[in-house]
């Protein structure tokens, strides 16, 4: 079957399951439904042929038209791809703004208006039409009669959703101030519109707009539960409280709605199920709802990317390599014959080949990235990432001379702009002014991205050895090597269940706490680690000591472990107080 035809398909059936009119797939939503399929099918030029021709003139196709270029450009994740984003969602709510007192824009005619107007003249349009907006909806309430103003809520939708993609992409380039705005901003936004649809009883509100509305809350929720503890600090002055469990709500019905934004519905509950920490939770819980997601999402959409990419990430934190890299590599395949290059992609597939231990394969792998931007220019988001995994790869192979001269490259070549590469410099610049540490780079890789704590017993018996071989005959003294040595192997002990051999471990950097650096990750990862064994032993009030002792250290890596923290003492808390009514 064709693509226009499995999206035919589908959108029937879901619009029958709703008993909505065969009318529903006409109009603005229908074309912009089936150009949300294109897009996550891979299909982008055929997405953009649909929006085209009416983008700058309706902001509902000038909104998708960006999303567009969301999902397109995430693969790159590039600082020039941010800030073209930027551009093309300023125009959907600039768009949504002057348009919202028109005449509704949602049906499709040949001989639609598609000339731009200059900004004085769509000011002065802009202000005749509220004053007739007004008029109208007041003879309305006056004769008794509904007044119809879903193009203003559509327009109300359209902004928001606007607002909180410039914001988040403001927030991922390190502008905090500009993105703490305009999620303020939108924020408000959501809020009100979350109230409409609510109050909306007598289902007036389109279904396609109400399952936006929901889509929008639901990932300021989710999105929120995922930054950085001192920027929820922030937030919560501003009168944001974070609500995951009805953002998850939200979410998921959604994605069982197949509306326009189920898709992205679908790839944000993926993100929430796959990335959010589990802390002291059970991870095949989450683990099983993405799987349910991904399987749904990977057979509706058979050429996607995105998907395929995190069924990657999902065989990764089960250990199972394998699988990993043949998700990655099916997603690399979809993506170069959209004829894109996936920058993203391929750097997790190298990072997938490293946590195998195919030192080599990643090697090469990370390099042609790297060749890649020194050819176009482009500022990747992970450079830095990529650089310190080149650095670790040549320690593994033996090579600790080429190892050491990539980690004096990171300063110059991370991406200051962007917070996914913010803590690259800061591993660096502890092994340039302490090179007994570089041995210790390759583990360190496997821990900060996670892949260290989800190996199997095999796995991490492998890496066990493969740290004993790299740090044989090397000067480890010194209490920041030693005691970050005893972290890795307390880490790896923990992760193949020898729970004794991992207290040895990390009890004895407590013992050393005194002379270990407050600075360093050391002692905060330890303290955390320490807790997590001390709660599965039913230690409750041990394992409160020292997370809450734990979380005062504000070492490297602090903002992305404060949020495990956060995670685990929440759930701690829980758990004593079902104990107490026991």
């Amino acid at each position: 079957m064709s693509s226009e035809g499995l999206w035919q398909k589908e959108t029937e059936t879901s619009r029958m399951s709703e008993g909505s009119d065969e009318e529903e797939l006409t109009g603005i939503h229908g074309a912009v439904e089936q150009a949300a399929f294109f897009t996550w099918n891979n299909q982008y030029e055929d997405a953009l042929a649909m929006l085209r021709s009416r983008k700058d003139t309706n902001p509902r196709f000038a909104c998708e038209w960006a999303y567009v270029y969301v999902i397109k450009t995430l693969m790159s994740s590039t600082n020039e791809d941010r800030e073209s984003l930027l551009g093309h969602f300023k125009l959907a709510d600039s768009l949504a703004s002057s348009t919202k007192y028109n005449e509704p824009m949602f049906a499709i005619a040949e001989d639609s208006p598609t000339d731009v107007l200059s900004k004085k003249d769509a000011a002065s349009l802009k202000k005749k039409n509220k004053k007739s907006f007004k008029q109208n909806k007041k003879n309305a309430h006056s004769s008794g009669q509904l007044f119809d103003d879903s193009w203003k809520l559509e327009c109300d939708l359209i902004y928001a959703e606007a607002l909180l993609m410039r914001a988040i992409l403001q927030l991922m380039m390190n502008s905090y101030l500009k993105g703490g705005i305009n999620l303020r901003k939108a924020w408000g936004c959501f809020h009100s519109l979350t109230t409409i649809v609510e109050k909306d009883t007598d289902n007036r509100i389109p279904y396609d707009i109400k399952m936006c509305v929901k889509y929008g809350t639901g990932v300021f929720y989710t999105f929120l539960a995922l930054v950085p503890a001192n920027l929820m600090k922030l937030l919560s002055i501003i009168g944001f409280i974070s609500d995951k469990d009805l953002g998850e709500q939200y979410l998921n019905e959604v994605f069982e709605s197949n509306t326009i934004r189920s898709p992205y519905a679908a790839l944000t509950l993926c993100t929430l199920y796959l990335f959010l920490p589990t802390g002291l939770g059970n991870v095949e819980v989450t683990l099983s709802r993405a799987k349910v997601i991904l399987d749904r999402m990977n057979e509706r959409f058979p050429n996607n990317t995105y998907f395929n990419g995190y069924a990657n990430f999902y065989h990764r934190k089960r250990g199972e390599t394998q699988a990993a890299v043949e998700a990655i590599t099916l997603a690399d395949k979809n993506a170069e014959r959209a004829g894109i290059v996936p920058l993203l992609i391929r750097y997790l597939h190298a990072d997938t080949l490293f946590m195998d231990q195919n030192w080599a394969g990643a090697l090469e792998r990370y390099l042609a990235i790297l060749a890649h931007l020194e050819k176009t220019k482009e500022k990747f988001a992970y450079t830095g990432q990529i650089t310190l995994s080149v650095a670790a790869c040549y320690v593994m192979l033996g090579n600790d001379g080429e190892g050491m001269l990539w980690i004096k490259k990171v300063n110059s070549m991370y991406n200051p702009k962007s917070k996914n590469d913010s803590n690259s410099p800061k591993f660096s610049n502890r092994v340039i002014a302490n090179p007994r540490l570089l041995p210790l780079t390759g583990v360190f890789m496997l821990y900060i991205n996670r892949d260290l704590a989800h190996m199997n017993a095999e796995q991490g018996r492998r890496v066990m050895s493969e740290l004993n071989r790299v740090t044989a005959g090397k000067d480890l003294s010194g209490p920041e090597a030693e005691n970050m040595l005893l972290l890795f192997k307390g880490v790896i002990e923990k992760g193949c269940d020898d729970t004794k051999e991992a207290l040895v471990c990390l009890r004895k950097i407590i013992a050393n706490e005194k002379t270990i650096a407050q600075d360093s990750m050391i002692l905060p990862f330890t303290y955390y680690e320490l807790a997590e064994l001390e709660y599965h032993k039913g230690h409750m009030e041990e394992a409160k000591y020292l997370f809450e002792k734990g979380l005062k250290i504000k070492g490297d890596g602090n903002e992305t472990l404060s949020n495990r923290y956060a995670i685990a003492m929440k759930q701690l808390k829980r758990k004593m107080q079902e104990l107490k009514k026991m």
